[in-house]
């Protein structure tokens, strides 16, 4: 069931934490609850029907005040895409020197990708719509894209020196083929979802785990399940 818009804000902020003053404080706090109640409405009402007055009533401020934070209701677009890049870079960072199996590592990646989407199949169609319709939001949606597949990449590269995932594919378009799947995995759940997303996730995960793995780790893999 939805979460009401009055309970996003009591929710975990994801902006960067670091020491700063109170006045600094309550406009990252405001920023954040603006944000968050969008993101509610949207998965409740969809792109088209999500007014700004909407957002402002739910987030209990002024619609000058929306203006301060945000130039335009796409601007809450640009906000998301900014959470998913600092997710992607601190999974990334903390997955370096991981000792997961790689379809461990894989799988909490693309739940990582998907925290929000998991929450409401309405808020990822919202999204995708309202992104495919505006041509300047796309273009910035697919250099965040871009920024999120050189950082999975690094990654991926770690993988291919231990020998976990094959050396004759580049770690550039292993990420792409991953990106891919997620959002294509997350588009076909939000247009039937009868059950958990992660569900999805994890049988895409494994499906593409062997087809990155080499011959040698896949032989392995099946005589452990024999």
């Amino acid at each position: 069931m939805p979460k009401k818009t009055t309970e996003i804000a009591s929710e975990k902020s994801d902006l960067p934490k670091k020491r700063i003053g109170r006045r600094d404080r309550r406009s990252i706090e405001t920023r954040e609850k603006i944000f968050r109640v969008a993101l509610q409405l949207l998965a409740e009402r969809g792109f088209s029907a999500t007014t700004i007055d909407a957002i402002a009533e739910g987030a209990d401020i002024g619609k000058g005040t929306f203006f301060n934070y945000f130039e335009n209701k796409e601007s809450i677009l640009l906000q998301f895409q900014e959470m998913q890049i600092r997710r992607v870079k601190e999974f990334v960072a903390e997955s370096m020197n991981s000792d997961k199996t790689l379809i461990a590592l894989i799988y909490k990646l693309a739940v990582t990708m998907t925290a929000e989407q998991q929450k409401s199949p309405t808020l990822f169609r919202s999204l995708i719509t309202a992104i495919f319709s505006n041509d300047a939001i796309r273009h910035k949606m697919a250099e965040g894209t871009c920024q999120g597949r050189e950082m999975l990449a690094d990654l991926i590269g770690t993988r291919q020196q231990t020998g976990e995932i094959r050396s004759d594919l580049q770690a550039k378009e292993i990420a792409r083929s991953l990106q891919s799947m997620v959002l294509g995995t997350t588009l076909v759940w939000s247009l039937a979802p009868e059950s958990a997303l992660e569900d999805h996730l994890s049988d895409m995960v494994n499906v593409f785990v062997k087809g990155i793995q080499p011959e040698c780790a896949k032989q392995a893999d099946d005589r452990g399940g024999n």
